[in-house]
């Protein structure tokens, strides 16, 4: 650690957050950093503890709660384990839309909270508000998540992440730039990121030796595949942290390779911002579980370690607009290991990616986008490619493309897809110069416009890769 990053976080950053703003960040990660070493069991009477209080808060002074306990017949003094809480309906993005004002406390209406917006990867923003407190912890956890890597608040830092392409009032760009500059951060948006831009993020790279690289995992693997491709040199920073996309194992040895650092997998969602991360092991994602309830379910039951089904989720400390076993519409799978690292954190296994992510056979399969990411880089013809499900029996199979196809090659990866989704489907391959972002600037490898239900009979996909 060097000198300024020793004066930035004994002196610039707790000034900051704690004496100028008031607020409780540090003292909120100062406590997470002591109870992640506590034993599962002992990590579960505090979370336990939270999701008693949330309970208790929601019935008493958030409207849309009280009518959903009302409806079940269930008071939440009555939820003494998870099965008894296993009875709360879900939370869907449509609930959160057709009722923003009756999620809203009641107690709360009075007092400052601040409004969010998702990227909107579904095509439709999502707005939600959370409270000052909620804030804290969702920064604290953030600071910790980030802290397994080896990172510190003032290292030096590059960001290859989605930002707003609206101009934004002066004053504020310039408190803006300002806090950027204290913090030592470089942001490149992945809105602009050409391989022009590729050039430019690489030679400041160079300048710049950043300890740390904080990214979306497709731009940065585009990068890392730039570099390769071109023989070109990277300076190696300490560690690459990367989010808000799936991070796929041939993304992570690339990159990886590339850089000659460690590459570690987050992950989150902005409604709740840290739900889970890496830590120097490498086993999976430890939990947030301190502010995260966690759960993995199918068929509107929990499944075992190991299984995939949907993620859903309960924010412990937001109390303004309380998300309740709320559905995310991501897939992925619990691990019963304990990790070496001697955290008594849960472990996330994987995050497999979004229910939209997922393709729907005529049969009522579900094909996990993993399948495609196999077959397809196994072609070094294809540097980038989307699958796009329109219905049922059609699929748009977009490429762009490192060289000529020839005939042989598309018709094997028509076989591929033909053996395991049926010869009935119809495949349009589509060669393309780019592929669109989302609205946040994510990249989304498969995009399924059939509708799926993983809590209702649905049947998950095996096949042999």
């Amino acid at each position: 650690m060097d000198v300024y990053t020793k004066f930035y976080n004994s002196f610039l950053f707790p000034f900051y957050e704690s004496f100028l703003r008031r607020r409780n960040t540090l003292k909120y990660f100062n406590k997470l950093e002591k109870s992640q070493w506590l034993s599962e069991e002992e990590l579960e009477d505090i979370q336990w503890g939270k999701l008693k209080n949330l309970l208790k808060h929601a019935y008493d002074n958030v409207p849309y709660y009280r009518n959903v306990f009302k409806k079940i017949r269930l008071n939440p003094s009555d939820i003494k384990n998870a099965e008894d809480f296993s009875k709360v309906p879900f939370l869907t993005k449509d609930d959160i839309r057709n009722n923003q004002k009756t999620l809203i406390a009641v107690n709360y209406k009075n007092k400052k909270v601040y409004t969010k917006v998702t990227g909107g990867s579904t095509g439709t923003p999502l707005q939600f508000k959370l409270d000052h407190t909620n804030y804290e912890w969702r920064q604290a956890g953030v600071k910790r998540t980030y802290g397994w890597t080896g990172y510190k608040d003032g290292e030096k830092t590059v960001y290859i992440w989605g930002a707003s392409v609206v101009k934004e009032p002066f004053f504020k760009k310039l408190k803006h730039d300002w806090d950027e500059k204290l913090k030592r951060h470089k942001i490149y948006n992945t809105f602009y990121f050409t391989e022009e831009m590729m050039k430019i993020c690489i030679n400041d790279i160079n300048r710049f030796r950043p300890r740390f690289i904080i990214a979306y995992t497709t731009p940065l693997y585009l990068l890392a595949q730039f570099i390769k491709d071109n023989n070109k040199y990277i300076f190696s920073p300490r560690s690459i942290i990367v989010g808000a996309e799936k991070l796929f194992s041939y993304q992570r040895k690339i990159i990886k390779d590339v850089f000659s650092c460690p590459v570690y997998e987050t992950y989150g969602c902005r409604e709740v911002t840290s739900i889970a991360g890496e830590c120097d092991k490498h086993k999976g994602m430890h939990i947030n579980m301190e502010n995260i309830y966690l759960e993995v379910i199918n068929r509107n039951k929990p499944v075992a370690s190991g299984e995939r089904g949907e993620i859903v989720i309960t924010d412990l400390t937001n109390y303004c607009m309380p998300f309740i076993r709320y559905k995310n519409d991501d897939i992925g799978s619990l691990s019963s290991k304990k990790c070496g690292c001697g955290r008594g954190l849960k472990i996330l296994d994987k995050v497999e990616g979004r229910v939209l992510d997922t393709i729907k056979t005529s049969d009522g399969r579900l094909i996990p986008g993993e399948f495609f990411i196999y077959w397809f880089m196994g072609f070094d013809e294809i540097k980038q490619f989307q699958v796009v499900q329109g219905d049922l029996d059609n699929l748009v199979i977009k490429i762009v493309s490192r060289k000529d196809f020839s005939k042989d090659r598309i018709d094997k990866l028509k076989k591929i897809i033909h053996d395991i989704m049926g010869k009935k489907l119809f495949v349009d391959f589509q060669f393309v110069n780019e592929i669109s972002l989302t609205s946040s600037g994510k990249f989304r490898v498969v995009v399924s416009k059939v509708p799926i239900e993983f809590s209702g009979e649905q049947k998950i996909s095996i096949y042999e890769k």
